[in-house]
């Protein structure tokens, strides 16, 4: 018993440490897919079966590499691996069926996430910069039911470079008008964390779904698996 409350001593120290280093923070700005939403492993079944549609074979693909980025990007990518592609305008097909799946009623939240969302929404201007388009942003709002707390939003119409390049989330901070240093991004792509620390931002990464933990955290100021790790009180002590 002594051993275990030693223990716990030290992880809520650890705890304190980091609270500690992000400090001066006046706007929290979210990603989207996989760290509001788990919603990635619909961005990996928009592949599958775009691949499936036009019968390629996609053997030992790396699903996870299209995580974090644009649907552009994506394309891109797609149609380096496998030139057939370039045949079709694909971009706008794998946009449909990726919102098809966002709108059900299944997609679950990260856990936590919707409290912590509307905690922050009532302590600091807070927006969700992502890599998805406008109209899965409208129906995750609407879902939430923040369309009135949130204070905007970038979705990749409204920038041209996906993450890891910061575009979005430096046009997120001029438009709050808050200096990046003064913003703390929740994210779960290493790609958007990339772009959150090369933009000059704090950033926590959600690591529910991450397959290399050791590069998340290069990325990362703190990492935890979901929102429910992080205190009550959170939002008062990084301000």
């Amino acid at each position: 018993m002594l051993l275990y409350c030693f223990f716990l001593f030290l992880l809520i120290n650890h705890y304190k440490l980091f609270i500690m280093v992000i400090k001066d923070i006046k706007g929290i700005i979210f990603d989207m897919d996989g760290t509001l939403v788990d919603s990635e492993i619909n961005t990996e079944k928009s592949v599958s079966w775009l691949l499936s549609k036009y019968s390629i074979p996609a053997i030992n693909l790396d699903l996870k590499q299209f995580h974090g980025i644009t649907w552009e990007s994506i394309t891109q990518i797609l149609q380096n691996m496998f030139p057939d592609l370039n045949k079709y305008d694909i971009k706008p097909i794998l946009q449909n069926k990726f919102h098809e799946m966002f709108m059900s009623k299944d997609l679950p939240y990260i856990p936590g996430a919707l409290e912590f969302f509307r905690k922050s929404t009532s302590k600091f201007p807070t927006a969700i910069a992502t890599s998805s388009d406008r109209e899965s942003v409208y129906y995750l709002i609407e879902r939430m039911d923040v369309k009135d707390k949130i204070s905007l939003f970038l979705s990749a119409e409204d920038y041209s470079k996906s993450k890891p390049d910061p575009e979005c989330y430096l046009l997120t901070a001029q438009k709050l008008g808050i200096s990046p240093e003064n913003c703390l991004v929740f994210e779960d792509s290493i790609p958007g964390l990339q772009a959150a620390k090369a933009a000059g931002m704090w950033a926590i990464a959600i690591t529910k779904n991450a397959t290399d933990l050791n590069k998340v955290k290069q990325h990362s100021d703190m990492c935890v698996q979901d929102y429910r790790e992080l205190s009550i009180n959170f939002c008062d002590l990084i301000k």
